[in-house]
């Protein structure tokens, strides 16, 4: 909570002391979505943590309040708490601060803000959960996967201008900067027992993040430009390879060198991992209802062989028709080549049952490949919308999934060989409201 201490007490110190309590304005606000997904064909496996054979409430559900305070026209504050399944395990929930700042416009042009703020990286980043505010059942995980973390703890500035560009449209440039303590999580098949155990692996990451982005909008279209830095590393401190080197036992055997329990020569490391996001986004509404969104993002990684280096994105099309809205959408996520084919060769070089240290070693090689994010994913989806006359939005949507190699949105049983150039389905059904 400690981004909301900051929030309220800059919110504080700047006007609320010098001002009457009748001139402060409150507002309470708030969102809830409770969704129901199954995904078929994944063999006893699951899809986006929760969803599997069975369905499950937890994939889409969520649970937000807002309290807004303007303490004049120039200076307010923001402050969401959020309840949703929790990031740092697979059980229960956790109540979450989603928004925590303090905001001031030193004139029309100017907003200044600090405290927790959500990454522009996307479109729908400021509406994100926010399930009344889109037609689609689920924003495509292709797209809407990049990040560990959604939120940052810093500052943004923006400025917005008036162009006469497409009869009158307004120009915003904003830049941000903060950091972030997130959870990654790290399916491993089998693990690498005693030292990894199969399953969900969580682990802690401090992020630094700071970027720009470019929004053009008017009454019919949103263009939107973005470039941001990510630098990551582990709370606990471990460094982080920029490759493994590969030993050679004998000729044709050997193998590669993931841990520094295992001989060899030494593992290049980095104290962070080094990303730059740069994503392009379109929201375009033509005549007779017709509407089309588009969202690309190139993830680069700089400095290691490792980690997410991935190029991701979807194109939706819908049509508004009365109250109902049906659309079709398309969305497409891989690796690029340095990483995937680390990935392949971990994979394939195994050492035979008669080397000693062998299913050890070879399970350390496989877990070591899992971190790497691999994702190699394309989904169609047909869906509609429903906006009943007691209000919110009912959606349903039916999804087909195909993997090529691989996709770290797929949760493999213990023992089981991945999902490979096969596709499921995955059923969604959800309702949304805002109050």
């Amino acid at each position: 909570m400690r981004p909301a201490l900051l929030a309220w007490t800059l919110a504080a110190l700047l006007g609320g002391q010098a001002l009457p309590a009748a001139a402060v304005d409150y507002a309470l606000s708030g969102y809830a979505t409770l969704g129901w997904t199954q995904s078929r064909g994944l063999d006893g496996g699951r899809y986006l943590r929760f969803s599997d054979h069975d369905g499950s409430l937890k994939t889409e559900s969520r649970l937000a309040g807002q309290l807004d305070v303007r303490f004049t026209p120039a200076l307010s504050a923001t402050l969401q708490l959020k309840l949703a399944p929790a990031a740092d395990s697979d059980q229960g929930t956790a109540l979450t601060t989603a928004w925590a700042f303090v905001g001031w416009r030193p004139g029309n042009d100017w907003l200044l803000r600090a405290g927790r703020m959500r990454v522009p990286l996307y479109l729908h980043s400021e509406s994100l959960d926010i399930g009344v505010a889109y037609d689609l059942a689920r924003l495509p995980v292709e797209m809407y996967s990049m990040s560990p973390s959604n939120e940052f703890d810093g500052i943004s500035a923006a400025y917005t201008l008036p162009l006469a560009l497409f009869g009158g449209s307004e120009l915003s440039i904003d830049g941000y900067g903060g950091r972030i303590s997130a959870t990654a999580r790290l399916w491993h098949r089998d693990g690498a027992p005693p030292q990894l155990a199969a399953g969900a692996n969580f682990r802690d990451v401090d992020v630094k993040l700071f970027g720009a982005f470019l929004t053009l909008r008017n009454d019919s279209t949103t263009l939107r430009l973005s470039v941001n830095d990510a630098r990551t590393k582990p709370l606990e401190g471990s460094r982080l390879p920029v490759s493994v080197p590969f030993v050679q036992i004998a000729p044709g055997l050997g193998y590669f060198r993931v841990n520094e329990a295992l001989p060899g020569p030494p593992i290049e490391t980095v104290d962070r991992l080094h990303n730059i996001v740069t994503t392009v986004g379109v929201d375009h509404r033509f005549g007779d209802g017709w509407r089309a969104t588009a969202e690309i993002a190139r993830n680069r990684q700089l400095r290691t062989n490792v980690g997410a280096n991935t190029t991701g994105g979807y194109l939706a099309l819908s049509r508004e028709l009365g109250a109902l809205t049906p659309y079709v959408s398309y969305g497409r996520l891989r690796t690029h080549r340095t990483q995937m084919d680390m990935y392949r060769r971990l994979l394939a070089v195994q050492l035979p049952g008669f080397v000693p240290g062998a299913a050890q070693i070879n399970a350390s090689q496989r877990a070591f490949a899992e971190s790497i994010y691999a994702a190699d994913q394309r989904t169609w989806a047909l869906g509609s919308s429903w906006s009943p006359p007691w209000g919110g939005k009912l959606k349903l949507e039916w999804a087909r999934t195909g993997v090529g190699e691989v996709s770290r949105l797929l949760d493999t049983p213990p023992g089981q060989p991945g999902l490979r150039d096969a596709g499921f389905s995955t059923t969604t059904f959800t309702y949304s409201l805002a109050f």
